[in-house]
């Protein structure tokens, strides 16, 4: 008996047609290049024809005898880099060429490695094995029937029902926010790396993860992979600001190329002058609601787009209503700007002294002098954040002298203390951690709670049963987080970006824990004998419990050649704290309308970014809502996007 290698069949020696696929006996390939069929990869695996060749590698059809079945095998061939001599199974690489194909095989691996994490999820491709031979290295993979949604696409005369092209969007969507979970950005979402998978039911599946920018350590060296019409305009600067945002946009474009038949115009021309066409205007077939929604995923930048992919699929579906890109910027616009000002203009107008008016808007505050206490380092970047800030105020406000001062940390109780006791605390002071009695000769913060500015902010929902007495407002807040050991000595092999108890790190080392915000780290990871931070820094333990007010501690940073990882919890209610707290002291009616006007707007965006965004040199979470989903971009913070809605503030004392 003999195997087909088109279908892997056995048939009768004496056959040269295969009696069940029709395929005529063929021991040569297509392709010099390519494995003769017949070939034995890893003493498993019997190659057959090759169905499919990129510039970065082949496809075989081959049969698995352990389990006697058919399977797809991707072979590591970057044609620039290697060749094969006819008949030969082992790549010949030339010396120049080596350092090269290493990383590359190094990228191919570590696609193999991010394919394989999810399994047999429904709508990603699934790796059953990978290994190195002849001199290169091969992903064995479940095999395919259907075809590309590219091919499809041209095969019925380039656009789709929009009731089908939502439902494999939603399809992709729900592969995208597995990856997006795990910190894997896939970067290459485009028609022809999408799936349609025939039989019974047409199943959806995300092809190709070799531009995935991955959550380990080979993020720094990957390259700027672009697709015009599909890419976002980040994509094409580097990798530092590729994010959930980017696939978003990209999938955005692949829905727009499904309804329309157009494949969109690319996204660094639409940055010089955006007039892309609505997927309606070109297909009125195309719901509105719909329509809207795919602008909004692909709009040119970034914060304008859906928050993560799951806002989008439920935008596509018709379950949430969506702005437009114009509706949200003016939303966004409106934001910014006083109604206050607004009400001014139109009394201007209709009085005809607008000029009056708007020459002496600025001067809102009475003439005063009011001292700023904080606990900062001289030369540090939070104190220029803080003179920033207060050159901004004056600006605004030139009739307000501000006069600053900071104190080391160590210092900074001590010197709050004595101003209390002498009865002349500053007029606006950091009062986080200070004792109640100092407090209670603070000011009220009622103006402050009822300012625009603190509606803005996503996290004070519930201020006045956190702050019985008004006394203080935080300015930021603090989340819980693991910080685990992936490589080292003492490691733990956990891959999740969440986690739901400490027994999910499965390690038999003893865990660490921080003693800072002590409240935090026992409402979330329980009570039990943890070590301290010391012994997280010496690597002898392999997990430590914090919060991400560390993350970015130079320390831990210097641990990098552990691969020091950010795992979040992941259960019902997740318990933070507020942090940074600030409070008014006593002076005269100028003097306070003064601090208060000067707090509310540290609570606004544009001062926030200063604060939090601006020094980036702390984990510090950004109370105001702009600024919050602007600093959770950052890759350590990223996950936090999927748990925010269950944080519950605690006292941390």
């Amino acid at each position: 008996m003999k195997r087909c290698y088109s279908c892997f069949a056995e048939y009768p020696e004496d056959y040269n047609v295969c009696p069940y696929c029709g395929a005529v006996e063929n021991y040569f390939p297509k392709e010099p290049i390519y494995l003769y069929p017949g070939t034995v990869l890893f003493s498993r695996y019997i190659i057959g024809e090759a169905i499919g060749q990129g510039g970065f590698g082949i496809i075989y059809k081959a049969w698995d005898a352990t389990l006697e079945t058919v399977v797809a095998i991707k072979e590591l061939f970057v044609s620039k880099l290697v060749t094969r001599a006819e008949g030969m199974p082992e790549l010949i690489v030339s010396r120049k060429a080596q350092e090269e194909f290493n990383y590359r095989k190094k990228r191919f691996l570590a696609e193999a490695r991010t394919m394989a994490k999810f399994g047999s999820h429904k709508n990603i491709l699934n790796v059953f094995e990978y290994f190195e031979q002849n001199n290169t290295a091969y992903i064995v993979m479940e095999l395919l029937e259907g075809v590309a949604l590219n091919a499809y696409l041209a095969q019925v005369g380039g656009r789709i029902d929009p009731d089908f092209a939502v439902m494999i969007a939603s399809e992709v969507g729900n592969a995208l926010s597995s990856m997006h979970a795990q910190n894997i950005i896939h970067r290459d979402v485009a028609p022809d790396n999408i799936f349609i998978c025939g039989g019974k039911d047409i199943r959806i599946k995300l092809l190709d993860f070799g531009a995935a920018k991955l959550s380990d350590e080979t993020d720094d060296y990957i390259d700027i992979i672009l697709k015009p019409g599909y890419s976002p305009v980040e994509q094409y600067d580097n990798t530092k600001n590729i994010g959930p945002w980017s696939d978003i946009y990209a999938l955005g474009a692949t829905l727009f190329c499904m309804v329309t038949g157009v494949k969109p115009e690319e996204s660094t021309n639409r940055k010089q002058g955006d007039t892309l066409a609505s997927p309606h205007s070109i297909n009125p077939d195309v719901p509105e609601e719909l329509s809207t929604a795919i602008m909004r995923a692909m709009a040119v930048e970034r914060h304008l787009r859906f928050k993560n992919i799951e806002e989008f699929t439920k935008a596509i579906q018709g379950n949430v209503k969506v702005l437009s890109v114009a509706q949200e910027k003016k939303k966004r616009k409106t934001r910014r700007f006083s109604s206050l000002i607004a009400a001014v203009l139109v009394v201007a107008i209709l009085t005809g002294v607008i000029g009056r008016i708007w020459g002496s808007k600025i001067e809102t505050l009475k003439k005063a002098t009011i001292t700023v206490w904080c606990s900062v380092s001289e030369g540090s970047a939070e104190k220029a954040a803080m003179e920033e800030i207060i050159k901004r105020f004056k600006k605004s406000f030139p009739k307000v002298t501000v006069e600053l001062t900071v104190y080391p940390e160590a210092e900074y109780a001590e010197a709050v203390a004595k101003a209390a006791a002498d009865r002349s605390l500053p007029t606006l002071f950091e009062s986080t951690g200070l004792p109640q009695s100092i407090l209670e000769q603070a000011s009220d913060l009622d103006n402050v709670v009822g300012s625009k500015q603190f509606d803005s902010c996503l996290f004070l929902g519930r201020y006045g049963e956190y702050y019985t007495d008004y006394k203080q407002i935080p300015l930021g807040i603090v989340v819980p987080v693991a910080e685990v050991i992936k490589a080292g000595p003492v490691k733990t092999d956990y891959q999740e970006a969440f986690f739901k108890s400490p027994s999910d790190f499965q390690t038999d080392a003893p865990m660490s824990a921080s003693t800072d915000y002590e409240a935090v780290i026992k409402a979330n990871f329980g009570e039990a004998e943890y070590l301290g931070k010391q012994a997280f820094l010496a690597a002898e333990s392999p997990v430590y419990f914090t919060t991400t007010m560390e993350i970015y501690a130079p320390e831990i940073r210097e641990m990098q050649m552990y691969l020091v990882a950010q795992v979040y919890p992941d259960t019902p209610e997740i318990y933070c704290a507020y942090t940074y707290e600030w409070s008014i002291g006593q002076g005269n009616d100028a003097e306070i309308a003064a601090a208060e006007k000067l707090l509310s707007w540290m609570l606004g965006n544009e001062y926030q970014t200063i604060l939090m965004i601006g020094t980036a040199n702390d984990g510090q979470i950004p109370i105001n809502e702009a600024t919050f989903f602007s600093k959770i971009e950052d890759k350590k913070l990223q996950p936090i996007s999927e748990i925010y809605k269950r944080f519950v503030f605690i006292k941390n004392k």
